[in-house]
């Protein structure tokens, strides 16, 4: 495709616009008419460098910004891809990442970066409940939605629950062993959201840009006699979740 059919009347000397601008409304014009749709695969870096006869930077400053702003997302090693259709977390129920994986039709996967016990500061043993210095699982694992990275977990778990856990357990849903294994009941959580932005590390982990959208929330859910059984620190990729809440009128 020429570079002159992609550029949908937009008057480069009559706006005074940059040339990246002219890619980033000339991406979104498509995505906008329905001529790109959700997870459409778009040009690569040096196609549309040759399209628009500009530097590779110039396209990467394009790209990088419509990427920050959600109408595109990155899948490393495959290509950059159409964002229209945003992973839906609902955060007026409790359901855990695999059974909501399902529901949206996407094949959940993990991977465990860490797995060790730790001695519990004053604030893991006011968020879990504990009276004493037990040692608590500390779990970081990448939580992944049809094999692409969307969410980091910081796990704090009380040893003394479950005497049994090991790695394995959480390469697939550790709320299923919580109540199929250990025969627990789950019965509600509390949780806490900020909007942030993804540091270096965070950024590689899941395959994102450093400084781009991050939705944090902290919770802790408890079992039905009332027991903290999980602290968690989840970091969500901003480009690939929203949240639902629904409010009653009281």
């Amino acid at each position: 495709m020429e570079a002159k059919k992609l550029v949908n009347q937009v008057d480069t000397n009559k706006n005074g616009l940059s040339m990246y601008q002219i890619i980033e409304q000339d991406i979104k014009y498509r995505i906008e008419e329905g001529i790109l749709r959700n997870g459409d695969m778009i040009e690569s870096e040096n196609v549309l460098k040759e399209m628009y006869n500009v530097s590779r930077m110039t396209v990467r400053q394009a790209l990088n910004n419509l990427v920050r702003d959600g109408y595109l997302y990155r899948h490393k090693g495959k290509g950059t891809f159409v964002n229209c259709d945003k992973l839906e977390k609902k955060i007026y129920g409790l359901v855990g990442f695999s059974e909501e994986m399902r529901r949206l039709n996407r094949v959940p996967s993990s991977k465990i970066i860490s797995f060790e016990q730790i001695t519990p500061d004053d604030k893991l043993k006011d968020k879990l409940a504990l009276t004493t210095t037990e040692p608590v699982y500390f779990i970081r694992r990448i939580r992944y939605g049809d094999n692409m990275p969307v969410l980091l977990e910081h796990m704090y778990i009380p040893s003394s629950l479950f005497k049994d856990l090991n790695e394995r357990v959480f390469e697939s849903s550790f709320y299923d062993y919580v109540e199929k294994k250990c025969n627990y009941r789950i019965s509600y959580c509390t949780q806490k959201l900020e909007a942030k932005i993804m540091n270096e590390e965070q950024a590689k982990i899941l395959e994102a840009q450093p400084g781009s959208a991050l939705l944090y929330c902290s919770s802790v859910t408890y079992l039905d006699n009332g027991r903290p059984f999980e602290y968690v620190r989840s970091f969500y990729r901003g480009d690939q979740y929203r949240f639902i809440h629904r409010a009653l009128r009281n």
